[in-house]
């Protein structure tokens, strides 16, 4: 019996990761202004979510509880986003490198995520100093009318759910994968940082 070839991943992934108030979002959106890469954001796509579907109304209804979406439904809208991106001709696996933020969140989406994608390196945002990071939440806070980032029992709440969820997470994949970039740094040295990471892991 001949066997049948392994089917090749569909994605090259760059993962980013980070706490509230590492900038993650806003990297990720640098980073897919890049020829070559797409950046693609789960808090996006759960925000333009029809909330009057019966999917977004089972969704949301999780959401208000605090907790995550079941890892099948993310990971389905996932699939099914990155589809129709590949469709319209804005995405083009694999010639682009993916960029996800928020994906994957819980260990099995790791697991689901490894069985259509290689990741090629894990971009942790973070610092040592998180006051620096609750600074940053407070004055989006102002900025953007955000009221979660003005609580600081909730930001630091935050921060524990991170630390448990991402640790777990991460230990899914190997060490030598995952890059720490500091975002105590100004603008332009995490931008260095990055650049320079990507640079010698997507050679």
């Amino acid at each position: 019996m001949i066997a049948t070839p392994a089917k090749p991943a569909a994605y090259n992934v760059v993962l980013l990761f980070g706490p509230p108030g590492s900038g993650k979002g806003t990297w990720g959106k640098i980073l897919g202004m890049m020829p070559g890469f797409y950046h693609f954001s789960t808090g996006e796509m759960f925000r333009h979510l029809n909330v009057e579907s019966d999917l977004g109304k089972r969704i949301m209804e999780t959401m208000r509880r605090g907790e995550l979406a079941p890892d099948e439904i993310a990971f389905d809208l996932w699939q099914q986003h990155l589809n129709n991106a590949t469709l319209i001709g804005s995405f083009h696996p694999p010639k682009d490198i993916l960029v996800l933020d928020g994906f994957p969140r819980t260990p099995p989406q790791a697991e689901m995520l490894k069985a259509v994608a290689v990741v090629k390196v894990i971009l942790q945002l973070d610092c040592a100093d998180r006051e620096i990071l609750v600074e940053r939440l407070h004055k989006r806070a102002v900025l953007e009318g955000r009221h979660d980032d003005a609580n600081e029992a909730v930001i630091r709440r935050r921060f524990a759910v991170y630390d448990r969820d991402t640790a777990k997470t991460l230990a899914h994949f190997p060490d030598d994968l995952i890059a720490f970039i500091d975002v105590s740094l100004v603008p332009v040295q995490i931008l260095a940082a990055i650049s320079q990471t990507l640079a010698r892991r997507l050679a």
